[in-house]
């Protein structure tokens, strides 16, 4: 694979990873500002939120695997979610 092609996957799972925790953050300012915030899906989210940040931060374009895993498992996730909105 080449290096631009390899970039190019990196790229994708960063900002797979992106939009993932900006659901979460959008998903966790909602709640929060109901009359009576779920304290249980806010903890949820927040920690889902970490889980992305600390896998997009771990991402090196040396580990292709780590960044194949990455678009395999949450790809369509972050499909899904996109189509929904």
């Amino acid at each position: 694979m080449t290096t631009t092609k390899r970039l190019a996957r990196l790229e994708a799972a960063q900002e797979t990873l992106g939009f993932l925790m900006a659901t979460r953050a959008e998903w966790i300012y909602i709640e929060s500002k109901k009359d009576q915030p779920n304290p249980a899906k806010i903890a949820q989210w927040e920690a889902e939120r970490q889980v992305f940040f600390d896998l997009e931060d771990g991402l090196r374009l040396d580990d292709q695997d780590g960044i194949e895993q990455v678009i395999a498992t949450y790809g369509p996730v972050a499909k899904a979610l996109f189509e929904t909105r």
